[in-house]
């Protein structure tokens, strides 16, 4: 099925709302970098559940730009502006010298799960074959 020239939302419409998302990945990336850190502890064993969900919530996110957003920038948008925000959060400041996202293993793995995952989650098409 084709859609008629027009038809869709317009150009600058789409360029706005791309922003936008970039603008939303960014205080999700802000707002996930304290998140993932969160766990508790039942005698020895230390469950990370931060950490699955900041992952999840940022899948959720990025889904629903693309599905909003109707295209797949929209959710590229938001992975780059999560991305952006992390890695500002995961890098030591000159001035101050603090790392909201450490180097440890939990933190490795918020990272490395949110890059592929997000990636994926922003490249699926917008509907999926039924």
């Amino acid at each position: 099925m084709t859609i008629p020239p027009g038809a869709g939302p317009s150009r600058g419409w789409l360029i706005g709302a791309t922003i936008g998302f970039g603008v939303l990945g960014t205080v999700l990336g802000a707002v996930l970098a304290f998140w993932q850190a969160a766990r508790f502890t039942v005698g020895p064993v230390t469950i990370p559940w931060g950490v699955v969900v900041a992952v999840i919530v940022l899948i959720a996110v990025i889904r629903v730009a693309v599905r909003a957003g109707g295209s797949r920038w929209a959710g590229a948008a938001v992975l780059a502006g999560w991305l952006i925000a992390t890695i500002v959060l995961a890098t030591r400041t000159p001035w101050a010298g603090d790392l909201i996202i450490s180097s440890g293993t939990r933190q490795l793995i918020y990272l490395l799960a949110g890059v592929v995952a997000g990636a994926a989650a922003a490249s699926l098409p917008r509907r999926l074959a039924s």
